[in-house]
């Protein structure tokens, strides 16, 4: 799809300081932490965000859509309603935060 910048949103906190250390991770988390940067290869700029749980909601519902509808990859052609509805909540948790 060509995309050139990719937003990595996780709500492990633990995981996005890794991250974005650069380092050789020695921890458990190493084969996660690899595979993410692997993702600097692919494009021109790579942004590793913390996301609290509590408005991080959407990401497991779209991992559950994907399981239940065999999907891996992109959602081109868009997303469930499903999933629609719970970025709306995960939007007005984000904004009361503010």
């Amino acid at each position: 799809m060509c995309f050139r910048r990719l937003i990595v949103e996780g709500d492990s906190l633990s995981v996005i300081k890794n991250i974005k250390k650069n380092e050789e991770d020695k921890s458990v988390l190493r084969p996660i932490t690899h595979h993410i940067h692997q993702l600097n290869l692919l494009f021109d700029e790579v942004t590793y965000s913390f996301v609290p749980h509590a408005v991080n909601d959407a990401a497991h519902v779209l991992a559950l859509e994907g399981r239940r509808r065999m999907v891996c990859g992109n959602w081109v052609d868009g997303v469930p309603n499903s999933v629609r509805i719970v970025v709306v909540k995960d939007r007005l948790v984000w904004n009361q935060r503010i």
